[in-house]
């Protein structure tokens, strides 16, 4: 090379190695320590050089066995070899082994270029490498790398690097890269490595920076085939594919970003939560700031979408490292209020009365948090109807508005409500006025409920504890009921049917730790007599399993009226009887002690049918034994002196008695004059499905006549 050449040669390459001390990054500095110090070194000779370091290390990073060669081939052609045993990477990113970079240097025009070179590695934390890579470098600063394939992730990366006097920018094309191998990689995201995680992305990221650090980030990446499982069966996916977009740029220490995320396919469980995005794929998209310096993230628009399902909205700001909630207000609508039960709420309320509901209609609710948690709530619904497919409850088309405040006095709360079920009894329209506020429901007016040709009026009525976490709900209230039709009520219910109507007081109604008790006990008329209901209480009436317990006493009961009622056959007399510690399970009988008996001193007639004497006694014997023909031939009906019949219910056995006898038994029905029959009972004990069973088929059949 004649001198002049030589010297232009070592300005230019002197100039590159100086541009390079400006790179921020430790390599690119110690490569432009060594490229100098070989130029010091070869003067204005030329070119054929070999520099070798030991080790040598900077902030966070080390590098053992560096060489480098640079050698001329011809004018303004070098080949450059640079070889580092092992390479520690900054910030716990592991190192490089056996590392080396080949490259042809041509000259062209006012810029070096590398056409054709070659990227080898050992070792790596993105495994071993075989890369062929481009690069130039123009006598302005300006610095371009392309690397077209990387080894990472069993999958592939694609580089590109630009760098002009400090500002930067680069994009990454990764390939079907493995999830799991990526987020092992970054060092920042840990999943669990017991879920079986699988899952590869593709897609394009673009980053841009400047001395003073990153400033924007671009990414649109595919995730598909991903799919987990944990070991405790809680959590498990399969065959997702999620679509994520993001825009970032940074504003005086301030990021702006746009973000987009899509689920179109695959299926997610996250107990007790499932969903199939064949019913209806999710979209969600995010816009605000983030200042990294005040941990403040500000949220200028947020939304989800389950399509077909529910829409969610939200505005608000975060601030402090766990990112506490200031001012947040959310805001979600269902134009589908079953679809929203169905695949969203339903498998929360398992083991609640709400687990089986039938549910139409439309709903919105908006919540707002401040940094003391939920201060405001309020739910709009239009035409919600739900139906329980157990049959224990029902609520016709609805519409209305509910508001709450935790500390101020907020509007009357208004629902008008076109019918309700409870049982299988129907009732008609009715209004409900209501105030929420704090952690109390007050009834702001009376709510009258047509019911069975009569009503029922809720008087009084005030819950507490119901809208603070962690409480238990207790409330108080009073009611009435008017005009009740009993042949309604029966017929409903598929009962026999009573006559007569209901009416009672029920003054002292509380709900507390799931039982709801009547302190001031029933009171109602039927079959020209009085029936009182005392200690009424069931614990956790919508369960599966509700307990109810009472006592009762009728007083004064028509035995006509009631066994023509029950077809037993007929009986004239008045009746008394006393039903104490009732208990029924799931509403069936589990305890109970009843008494039955002719009142005393009552001057009624005392009548009693052939049929209904054969059905008493079949009840307390179990053995039917027929009257004689001539009897029957001759005698419809008997009289009777006194009826006595006790039943002790407990768990499966019922224990039977009546009035005693000198000779054993017990008379059930004790006769007087002429004709004259005693029914006597000779069983003491019997399996209760027996009894009701007897009860269920009675006969006429069974006597015993004197």
């Amino acid at each position: 090379m004649t001198p002049p050449a030589a010297r232009r040669t070592f300005r230019q390459v002197n100039r590159f190695a100086r541009r390079l001390l400006k790179v921020g990054s430790p390599l690119c500095r110690l490569l432009a320590v060594a490229v100098l110090s070989m130029l010091s070194a070869a003067g204005i000779a030329a070119i054929e050089l070999a520099f070798s370091i030991e080790d040598i290390e900077g902030e966070g990073w080390r590098a053992d066995g560096l060489a480098i060669s640079l050698s001329e081939s011809t004018a303004d052609h070098f080949a450059v070899a640079i070889t580092v045993a092992n390479l520690v990477l900054p910030d716990d990113h592991g190192s490089l082994k056996g590392l080396r970079l080949e490259c042809p240097v041509q000259r062209h025009a006012s810029a070096w270029a590398c056409d054709d070179g070659r990227l080898r590695l050992e070792a790596s934390p993105i495994q071993a490498q075989d890369a062929s890579w481009q690069g130039s470098y123009t006598d302005d600063g300006r610095l371009q790398i392309t690397i077209p394939r990387l080894s990472v992730a069993r999958g592939e990366v694609a580089l590109e690097l630009l760098a002009d006097d400090g500002v930067w920018s680069a994009r990454v094309r990764p390939n079907r890269t493995a999830i799991a191998q990526l987020a092992a990689l970054s060092g920042q995201l840990a999943l669990p490595s017991d879920w079986g995680i699988q899952g590869r992305t593709s897609g394009l990221v673009k980053l841009a920076g400047d001395p003073a650090g990153l400033t924007s980030v671009d990414a649109d990446l595919v995730f598909d085939q991903l799919a987990y499982a944990s070991p405790d069966g809680t959590q498990a996916a399969e065959k997702i594919v999620v679509k994520a977009e993001l825009k970032g740029r940074v504003r005086k220490t301030v990021w702006r970003f746009d973000a987009m995320l899509g689920w179109p396919t695959g299926a997610l469980y996250a107990e007790p939560l499932f969903l199939d995005a064949g019913d209806g794929p999710l979209t969600a998209t995010l816009s605000g700031s983030w200042s990294p310096q005040q941990a403040r993230l500000q949220i200028d628009g947020g939304s989800l979408e389950l399509a077909g399902t529910a829409g969610v909205s939200a505005t608000g700001w975060f601030l402090g490292p766990e990112l506490s909630p200031q001012d947040l207000t959310i805001a979600m609508h269902s134009d589908d209020a079953g679809r929203l039960y169905g695949r969203l709420l339903q498998p929360f309320l398992i083991g609640t009365a709400a687990d089986d509901l039938q549910v139409a209609g439309r709903v919105g609710l908006v919540l707002h948090f401040d940094k003391q948690g939920m201060d405001q709530a309020g739910l709009e619904i239009k035409g919600l109807a739900l139906e329980d497919r157990q049959g224990r409850f029902g609520l016709d088309n609805t519409d209305g508005s509910i508001g709450w405040d935790r500390s101020k006095v907020v509007p009357v709360s208004r629902l008008a409500i076109a019918g309700a079920s409870i049982y299988r009894i129907p009732t008609g329209a009715f209004d409900i006025r209501v105030r929420f506020a704090a952690d109390r429901i007050d009834l702001v007016e009376p709510v009258v409920v047509p019911v069975l040709g009569g009503s029922i009026a809720l008087d009084r009525f005030a819950l507490s504890g119901a809208l603070i976490a962690g409480a238990r709900p207790t409330w108080q209230a009073s009611a009435s009921l008017r005009d009740v039709s009993l042949e309604q009520l029966t017929r409903t219910l598929e009962w026999p049917p009573f006559n007569g109507i209901l009416g009672a007081q029920l003054r002292e109604l509380r709900y507390a730790d799931g039982l709801f008790s009547v302190g001031g006990g029933l009171e109602f008329s039927a079959f020209g007599g009085r029936i009182e209901v005392r200690g009424l209480s069931i614990q956790d009436p919508l369960g599966t399993v509700p307990v109810l317990q009472a006592d009762a006493t009728m007083r004064g009961l028509e035995l006509e009226a009631l066994t023509e009622t029950f077809k037993f056959g007929r009986i004239e007399g008045r009746l008394d009887a006393d039903m104490q510690d009732i208990q029924l399970v799931g509403w069936q009988p589990d305890r109970f002690n009843l008494h039955l008996r002719t009142p005393p001193n009552d001057d009624s007639r005392h009548r009693i049918s052939q049929r209904a004497v054969e059905n008493l006694t079949e009840l307390g014997s179990g053995v039917p034994a027929g009257l004689s023909a001539t009897v029957l031939r001759v005698f419809d009906e008997f009289r009777y002196d006194r009826i006595d019949l006790r039943i002790l219910l407990h768990g499966s056995v019922a224990d039977l008695d009546g009035l005693a006898r000198p000779d054993g038994g017990y008379y059930l029905v004790k006769g007087s004059g002429l004709p004259r029959i005693d029914v006597i009972g000779r069983n003491r004990s019997v399996a209760w499905k027996d009894l009701v069973e007897r009860l269920q088929q009675i006969q006429v059949e069974g006597a015993q006549i004197k």
